[in-house]
């Protein structure tokens, strides 16, 4: 599983700090909200933020120009992820609402597309509503998605070895220590027993 295009669906403040590292870090970017001027503001604050981390000189100039080039918009799930080699999403935690996402992912996404919650649900009972339990994962970051140094993948009980080391290349991409939490390993409390990725 080689990662090429990522989708983000939410463009809230996780959203569009997950866009702005992954079109930074080279990925082609597809950021996607229902809100047209949700949409606008991310974009809004992703577009010089890219500009200037490329720097402001002549020679980096075109690097700004590619960075922001690789960041474009879509205004329905169905058009954001159509060619996303990895769809993440950044809804609130409600179970009815990510539900019915993965319903939709798992109809219109390409094959083999991973689909990753932001989430603190259980990624085991998401991945029931799909026909690819094996490519449904979690990924959460410390802080801000812009800012963490960590990045947290949850495996869930179906979620398979070549997505979390398909997980685990973008994550270090985009600059992340990478911790594997198992799920089960999840108690009601909300701690975890953390395992560094040997992936």
């Amino acid at each position: 599983m080689e990662v090429k295009t990522i989708a983000v669906i939410g463009a809230d403040v996780v959203g569009r700090g997950i866009a702005y590292v992954a079109a930074l870090c080279g990925y082609r970017t597809i950021l996607e909200d229902v809100s047209e001027a949700r949409l606008g503001n991310a974009v809004a604050w992703i577009t010089p933020r890219l500009e200037r981390a490329c720097g402001g000189d002549a020679v980096d100039e075109d690097a700004g120009k590619v960075a922001c080039a690789k960041l474009s918009t879509a205004h329905t799930v169905e058009d954001a992820i159509r060619d996303a080699d990895l769809i993440i999403e950044t809804l609130p935690d409600e179970m009815e609402m990510h539900i019915e996402l993965f319903t939709i992912l798992d109809k219109f996404a390409k094959p083999n597309a991973i689909f990753a919650s932001t989430s603190f649900l259980s990624i085991t009972e998401l991945a029931e509503v799909t026909f690819c339990a094996d490519r449904c994962i979690g990924m959460r970051f410390a802080e801000s998605a812009a800012e963490s140094r960590t990045m947290e993948l949850v495996r869930g009980l179906e979620t398979s070895n070549e997505a979390v080391v398909a997980c685990s290349v973008v994550a270090r991409r985009l600059g992340k220590e990478v911790v594997v939490v198992n799920e089960p390993d999840v108690n009601k409390s909300g701690e975890t027993k953390r395992k560094l990725a040997n992936a």
